[in-house]
């Protein structure tokens, strides 16, 4: 793969990941807990406040470390791409924060669909820094689109609520 594709591809990743971002930033927040008038979809997640507080804590993280991800595999600054997955592979607020009845209703709410995604991800974010560690830019890029392919589809299914573009698609997600 060329310097130029490569580029054009993390431009592309940039582009979607700050689009995702910014509607995460000022998307409907109101949404959630509303009793009156409101539908839960099915795929919905009823977060407790302690555990919604810690995954929008972990969603920043991997958002920051993604961006950062991004602009450093751009520049082929390997080391800075391996802490910068590494952070996104043990990117686990939830755990970090969460007391033990919070855990256990937290293993309650999640489907388990969502921790698949999320398992799988996490996974790709440490064969990202492998490759890096490896200066395979083509491996590693590939793992990054696939990790933006997994922030995609569980926000398809799992936050429409949150993410305006996704609020009026019905469940196609596309997952290798």
């Amino acid at each position: 793969m060329s310097k130029k594709s490569l580029s054009i591809i993390v431009g592309i990743i940039i582009l979607i990941a700050g689009v995702m971002f910014v509607k995460h930033q000022y998307g409907n927040h109101n949404t959630h807990g509303s009793a009156q008038g409101s539908v839960v979809e099915k795929h919905a997640i009823n977060w407790t406040p302690s555990t919604r507080s810690a995954l929008i804590k972990e969603m920043h993280s991997i958002n920051q470390n993604y961006q950062e991800l991004v602009s450093n595999l751009s520049q082929g600054a390997w080391n800075k791409v391996i802490e910068n997955a590494h952070n996104i592979h043990s990117a686990f607020i939830l755990k970090q924060e969460l007391s033990e009845e919070d855990m256990a209703d937290l293993h309650r709410i999640l489907p388990e669909r969502f921790i698949e995604m999320d398992s799988k991800f996490h996974d790709h974010a440490l064969k990202l820094a492998m490759a890096a560690q490896a200066n395979d830019g083509e491996l590693a890029s590939m793992y990054l689109g696939k990790m933006a392919e997994g922030c995609v589809s569980c926000h398809q299914i799992y936050a429409k609520d949150r993410f305006e573009g996704f609020s009026n698609l019905s469940e196609t997600t596309h997952e290798h």
